[in-house]
């Protein structure tokens, strides 16, 4: 239990001290390379989380689970681009692609085209 509890209160104060080095930090600008890479941390850690989730949702990749979250967002970046950058359209854009795509699977499989 001590061991637990160590580890917590580790856990802790690297939380804390993480953040804050940059309350100190706030008024000093970060050198030249880490800033010219800042801009692209955010969309870095954006396709670390979803790409796992397109590829393979349950763990193993299925063309039937895949296909319609890799079509939704392709539809989705495709509607950003030549909607002058409109976010909401995009977004439900693709989601309603995707719904289409999960329903013409589903049917498909139901038809014994597909997966059931």
């Amino acid at each position: 239990m001590v061991r637990e509890l160590l580890t917590l209160a580790a856990i802790g104060l690297g939380t804390y001290a993480m953040r804050a080095a940059f309350l100190v930090m706030a008024r000093r600008r970060p050198p030249a390379a880490v800033a010219r890479l800042l801009p692209h941390v955010g969309p870095a850690v954006l396709a670390a989380i979803t790409v796992p989730a397109f590829v393979a949702p349950h763990g193993a990749i299925a063309f039937a689970e895949t296909a319609p979250a890799l079509l939704a967002g392709a539809a989705a970046w495709l509607a950003w681009r030549r909607l002058r950058r409109n976010l909401p359209i995009a977004l439900f854009g693709g989601l309603a692609v995707w719904w289409m795509a999960s329903w013409a699977v589903t049917f498909a499989g139901g038809l014994g085209l597909g997966p059931s």
